[in-house]
């Protein structure tokens, strides 16, 4: 259950396999199915989380009034709604399962008892919001410089087997256009 998440801490960080898992006591087990929300648009964000098994989404409404999906979480990877883990303003973000998902989930309210009693989990917390809000600054920079057909790719390439696991509707909101686009597209790179 814990040797993804101490594998990923173990490239971060120097640190001690019992020294990871003596700050893991303070996490829980949760899964959650297909569709189920993790966090809520105007939910306050009380956790970090650890992806063990499947896939997230992240969306927000634009101001059409449409979902769009902005980001995605795999295996292997944190996940917190970074604009708002430190100042406490609500979500603007829905995280939700787009597969079934195992997760490891530490209440944020337990983070200074851990700072304090190993730094190094504070290194290493700072490590990770770092690059979260350099993937959030990237896909910002991305939506705006690049073409559909590019993030699609770039999608595939960062994740590779992502846009077999998305649904239509997530992959066609993350790239701004509507499903019959993205078939038109899907099939013109497949054409080549």
């Amino acid at each position: 259950m814990y040797s993804q998440v101490i594998n990923y801490i173990k490239q971060r960080v120097e640190i001690s396999r019992e020294e990871i898992e003596e700050s893991l006591k303070y996490s829980d087990f949760k899964k959650y199915a297909k569709g189920d929300y993790i966090l809520r648009a105007g939910e306050h964000c009380r956790f970090i989380g650890f992806l063990n098994k499947g896939f997230i989404v992240t969306t927000f409404v634009d101001e059409t009034g449409n979902e769009k999906a902005s980001e995605f979480k795999h295996e292997g990877c944190f996940f917190t709604y970074t604009e708002g883990l430190t100042n406490n303003n609500p979500s603007h973000k829905n995280f939700i399962a787009i597969e079934d998902c195992e997760t490891l989930v530490l209440n944020k309210e337990y983070l200074p008892v851990i700072f304090k009693a190993n730094p190094k989990f504070e290194t290493l917390f700072s490590q990770i919001l770092a690059e979260e809000l350099r993937v959030v600054l990237l896909n910002e920079q991305n939506r705006k410089t690049m073409s559909a057909e590019e993030r699609y790719l770039a999608l595939e390439n960062t994740i590779p087997g992502a846009l077999q696991r998305i649904p239509v509707k997530y992959i066609a909101g993350y790239l701004g256009i509507e499903a019959p686009s993205l078939s038109r597209l899907r099939r013109r790179l497949a054409g080549k």
